[in-house]
């Protein structure tokens, strides 16, 4: 059989050369060339093999980890002499690693002697991924995750990551220490693929990877990101992502297994809520609306369903219990936990 073959874009005259000699011997089948790491995850389905350089950012020992779960071969190139850059291709669990000065034709030979898919042994079992996202300012998606993450735990290894850019909130939330934070597994993930335990803080039931605080510097690129999460999954069976406020097609939230959408039941809170809802580009969202007055649940969920289009699965009272809980670095309060008991993802 014909390999089917994507290549990650690249300036570099690897990329070019490989691509010609594909088409002129059509010894292997070129389906995609990409430019963005969504693309290769996209179109997994219809691919073997992907062919990275180093040279690109995105191309890291998590994101090449997470392509061979996927099943899929790679063939990582690296500029030649740079031996960190061959390193991480070779930490990643690349099957084969070339300089960049490599002839075409011996690519192509490389790739059509791989093994297939099946002849390999790779990690299958990837965790469910729960992603908790809601419009700007304070609807309640801390907490929402936290909960959501403590009712799953006792059934099975649970991580609970704060990807909140604008304002990570865990580590405060539950008196935890600032370090290690979201830079530091970034860090070790980006260099070995895998998510050290060292950056992993207990809490209870819980694994946390908590956001990062660190005055002065820039957030952290959406790659790396993403590569914290891929590498989580090959962790733990569940791993929930307190994501901040996110647009509604970004790339994260395509990839989540469940997204939940959380909105402040108030007039202001569902036309912001209705805003996100209407970009809305990853899998149909669950909808929670926060600090629902008793009186006004009829009213509130009528609302929701007009301005957002979604039928709010979860109605989470307005409890004083609920705001001690969270003020006072205790677990989530019951009542919150008995609310979204049925947003849990199931076995």
């Amino acid at each position: 059989m014909t390999p089917r073959v994507a290549t990650v874009l690249s300036a570099r005259d690897w990329e070019s050369g490989l691509v010609v000699q594909a088409k002129e011997t059509a010894e292997v089948r070129l389906v995609l060339r990409a430019y963005r790491p969504e693309e290769v995850e996209e179109e997994a389905h219809r691919l073997d093999v992907v062919v990275a350089g180093a040279e690109t950012t995105w191309v890291t020992p998590a994101r090449i980890a997470a392509w061979r779960r996927r099943g899929l071969r790679v063939v990582g190139i690296f500029p030649c002499g740079d031996g960190p850059a061959r390193q991480r291709l070779v930490a990643g669990g690349a099957d084969e690693v070339l300089p960049d000065d490599t002839p075409a034709g011996e690519v192509v030979r490389t790739i059509r002697l791989l093994r297939p898919a099946a002849a390999v042994a790779t990690p299958s079992v990837t965790g469910r991924l729960v992603l908790v996202t809601g419009p700007p300012g304070a609807p309640g998606r801390t907490e929402t995750a936290l909960a959501l993450a403590w009712g799953w735990a006792a059934r099975g290894r649970t991580l609970l990551l704060d990807l909140d850019v604008a304002a990570p909130a865990l580590a405060v939330r539950l008196g935890r220490p600032p370090r290690p934070d979201l830079v530091d597994a970034a860090e070790v993930v980006h260099e070995t693929g895998a998510l050290a335990p060292r950056s992993v803080i207990e809490y209870g039931p819980l694994g946390l990877v908590v956001g990062s605080t660190r005055r002065g510097e820039a957030p952290l690129p959406d790659h790396l990101m993403a590569d914290v999460v891929a590498a989580a999954r090959g962790l733990a069976d569940l791993v929930v992502v307190d994501a901040g406020p996110r647009r509604g097609d970004d790339p994260l939230l395509k990839g989540a297994d469940l997204a939940v959408l959380v909105a402040e039941a108030s007039p202001v809170g569902l036309v912001r809520a209705a805003h996100l809802a209407g970009e809305w580009a990853g899998p149909r969202p669950l909808l929670v609306l926060n600090r629902v007055h008793r009186p006004q649940v009829s009213e509130v969920v009528a609302a929701a369903r007009r301005w957002t289009g979604l039928d709010p699965a979860a109605l989470v009272p307005e409890r004083a219990a609920v705001v001690a809980a969270a003020r006072s670095a205790r677990p989530p309060a019951r009542p919150l936990r008995r609310a979204l008991r049925r947003l849990e993802p199931q076995t």
